[in-house]
């Protein structure tokens, strides 16, 4: 009877008492008079009475029900939510590969200077070997001994002594 006392309040089990009338069994008459009820009329009743009758829903309707209530809830803000979410994400996106564009910009002109300082250096110990060369070049001319040579190639010798003595003179002097 437990189960009863909580269902009896609930509308399909308070129709489905009042249709069915009392609990004792009535003869069925064939001779009674037209004016009486009979059971066919109570059977109407009771039909009647179910038919009007409306079932409270279900577990799976109510369950349907809140997730539509609640997919209807979030899209009326997910559409604004979204494309906000987008937004920022695409403008999270451009920062970082504005940043990595800067990065690399950033580093190709550093190794852009380290290959100008490098050239530089380079130029500037080809220029000291060029010189040093150059002296040597002098000191053998300078330190030639011109008395075993014949005449042009004396006077050549001595011509190329004079300028790089010249040369010597007015740059230290």
């Amino acid at each position: 009877m437990h189960c009863w006392l909580v269902l009896e309040k609930h509308p399909k089990w308070e129709n489905r008492v009042i249709s069915k009338g009392p609990q004792k069994k009535q003869k069925k008459t064939s001779d009674a008079s037209p004016g009486t009820t009979s059971n066919d009329e109570d059977f109407e009743r009771c039909t009647d009475a179910l038919g009007t009758e409306t079932r409270p829903d279900g577990n799976k309707l109510e369950k349907t029900r809140l997730q539509k209530a609640k997919a209807s809830a979030s899209d009326a803000f997910s559409p604004k939510l979204s494309l906000e979410n987008v937004w920022a994400e695409k403008l999270e996106k451009a920062e970082v590969k504005e940043a990595t564009k800067n990065a690399r910009y950033e580093r190709a002109f550093e190794l852009q200077e380290k290959q100008i300082a490098l050239q530089e250096r380079q130029m500037l110990n080809q220029e000291r070997e060029m010189s040093y060369k150059q002296f040597e070049l002098e000191e053998k001319i300078m330190s030639m001994d011109t008395t075993v040579m014949i005449g042009a190639q004396q006077e050549y010798y001595m011509n190329k002594q004079n300028e790089i003595a010249a040369r010597r003179f007015n740059t230290s002097g």
